[in-house]
């Protein structure tokens, strides 16, 4: 059988089904793992549901308001996995402590302090020394339209709760850090009721076992969770949809290796689904010989990437194979925010095949993430799709595996610094 067992316009349409928020641990999500299973079950594949725990949480109140010099309220949202204020609220000094480098926090401490956008692990690392009894943080520009915008909702994540403690975290929006900076707010109420509460989140997960080599597996996988507010279709049920129809391939064309084909839940939360997935299946990695992602493809205006974690070997061979094929790919050899990283983490070298949209024609973890605006398609879809078939067709059924199961030191070395892993 030919290349025509795949179908764009099916993946597409399948994008489309799925298109509804899929927030880790939902209903929703839940719901989709399970038409994913359906799905596979449609053209014979047979997939199990992996249930893992993930520390999650509930908001259940946010005030902020300005009480010195001046009176007002601002919207905000609670991180979740936040300290909690007194039932009360707390009155607080305000500071704006800009990007948190320790000259900006001398003196905060039992304070609420407002930092640039987001704080890094080092940056939470400094603050917590400092002692501030609340962080305030932003998000958006200063030209957002509330009816077009979303106020995000974030989390704070256990890697920093772990090392560094616990404090009051919330954010509010761009222009309304510039109102009450640039209004001399001296003193802010906030209160902030954050529950903390463990969740279930799940993987969906099928095998095709290999014809002539079947101890040696390369696994698929993609993510099919989004953020709040999104459809994510984009990020990342394009993805999802590409290895569906990559496993259909397969599935009617028997490959001389095992394939795992994996969806992985709850990647926005911090890759834990692969993470689970990598833990949950740890005896059986030693027979993994490469793994494949797809994460984010199908605006029509955009660029084809391929991010490889392994050895410049690998990188020489994917960038060699899409010349050959007149593909045009930009490969680099780097680490990509995607479940390919707890892989690489274990030794499993891994491929990422992506399309980014061109500067401006593409959105990701807001409300535009959504097939309505009209920057996707089924036929830019179709050349990731075409990539990551070429690739896997061809690596899957060589006689000898050309690559090699390694990862570079070089490598090692980012992939410890993406997962903040501390130093000996």
């Amino acid at each position: 059988m030919n290349n025509k067992t795949v179908s764009a316009k099916r993946a597409f349409e399948l994008m489309e089904k799925l298109g509804y928020e899929r927030v880790s641990c939902t209903e929703e999500e839940k719901r989709a793992a399970e038409e994913l299973k359906q799905e596979a079950a449609s053209f014979g594949l047979d997939c199990t549901i992996e249930e893992f725990e993930v520390e999650a949480g509930a908001v259940k109140k946010a005030v902020f308001k300005v009480v010195e010099p001046y009176e007002q309220e601002y919207e905000i949202t609670g991180f979740i996995r936040s300290a909690s204020t007194p039932e009360n609220g707390v009155d607080l000094d305000f500071v704006y402590a800009e990007n948190a480098l320790e000259a900006n926090l001398v003196g905060v401490e039992g304070k609420a302090i407002l930092i640039n956008g987001r704080f890094t692990l080092d940056a939470y690392e400094r603050i917590q020394k400092a002692k501030p009894a609340a962080i305030i943080t932003f998000s958006g520009t200063l030209i957002d339209e509330l009816d077009k915008t979303d106020l995000d909702i974030r989390k704070i994540r256990e890697i920093y709760t772990e090392r560094h403690g616990e404090n009051v975290l919330v954010n509010m929006r761009a222009f309304d850090a510039l109102d009450i900076v640039k209004r001399g707010a001296k003193k802010v109420h906030i209160e902030l009721v954050s529950e903390q509460q463990t969740g279930i989140s799940r993987n969906v997960c099928g095998e095709i076992r290999g014809t002539e080599y079947p101890d040696e597996i390369v696994s698929f996988g993609a993510h099919f969770d989004s953020v709040y507010f999104s459809t994510g279709v984009y990020d990342n049920m394009s993805g999802s949809v590409i290895i569906m129809e990559l496993a259909r391939y397969f599935m009617a064309n028997p490959p001389k290796r095992t394939l795992k084909f994996n969806w992985y839940g709850s990647e926005e939360q911090g890759l834990l689904g692969s993470k689970a997935y990598v833990k949950a299946h740890e005896e059986e990695l030693k027979n993994h010989r490469l793994m494949i992602n797809v994460d984010v493809a199908a605006p029509i205006l955009g660029k084809e990437l391929i991010f490889t974690m392994g050895t410049e070997q690998l990188k020489h061979y994917a960038d060699t194979m899409m010349k050959e094929l007149g593909r045009a790919a930009v490969v680099e050899d780097d680490t990509y925010s995607s479940d390919s990283i707890p892989f690489a983490d274990n030794g499993v070298p891994a491929i990422n095949f992506c399309r980014f949209g061109a500067p401006g024609t593409a959105f990701i973890h807001d409300r535009y993430d959504n097939l309505k605006y009209g920057y996707m398609s089924a036929e830019a879809l179709d050349i990731t799709l075409q990539n990551a078939l070429e690739f896997s067709k061809r690596v899957i059924n060589a006689p000898v595996f050309p690559i090699e199961r390694k990862i570079s030191d070089s490598m090692k070395e980012k992939v410890d610094k993406y997962l903040c892993k501390k130093k000996d």
